[in-house]
């Protein structure tokens, strides 16, 4: 059986030691397709093998000091909604919101397992200007596309041109406008 068939059938997989589903879950992202992660409507892996020759599953150095950071600072990391990962937060916090990303000529949003579409991307606006109401500093980066601007439009939206090296099609790969929305201003300390 391998990885990923082990990965795919989840009776067998919740049964492996959790440091060892880490470790095959690195093995998949370093193996596939340009290092992408993404899962489908089962909430299955289902990235295309890169076809590498070798694979480099272990940075000894690199993992000692994430680790190290990770278990010196206050940090925690959750798999949860959104709208719950903020329960938490006090006045003052600064919050990062990273979603699945809104696009107005497709209708792929199936990185998680609910999809991620426009009553999402609603729900998540609400939540940031709750937020915002409530004292937190907020940043979001999304597609520069109508309905974020529309949800928005009350905060600072700056635009900016991002790189893209992940497509199938390698001349759909490069420059596209992404929006980095804030409800403070630049100049502010944080």
């Amino acid at each position: 059986m391998n990885v990923y068939q082990c990965i795919k059938d989840d009776k067998k997989f919740k049964r492996i030691a959790d440091y060892k589903r880490a470790a095959r879950t690195i093995y998949l992202n370093k193996a596939c397709f340009n290092g992408l992660y993404r899962v489908n409507s089962k909430n299955e892996f289902n990235v295309p093998f890169g076809k590498k020759l070798k694979v480099n599953t272990y940075e000894g150095q690199n993992l000692g000091i994430i680790c190290g950071y990770l278990n010196y600072n206050n940090i925690k990391i959750l798999s949860v909604d959104f709208d719950e990962s903020v329960r938490d937060a006090k006045k003052g916090d600064f919050i990062y919101f990273d979603p699945p990303y809104d696009s107005d000529t497709s209708i792929f949003n199936s990185y998680t397992e609910g999809g991620f579409g426009k009553d999402e991307q609603r729900r998540l606006a609400r939540v940031f200007k709750e937020l915002d109401k409530r004292g937190y500093y907020v940043m979001l980066s999304n597609h520069n596309t109508t309905l974020i601007n529309k949800l928005y439009k009350d905060y600072h939206i700056h635009i900016i041109k991002a790189k893209r090296s992940i497509n199938a099609n390698g001349k759909k790969r490069g420059k596209v406008e992404e929006v980095i929305i804030t409800n403070f201003e630049n100049n502010q300390d944080i």
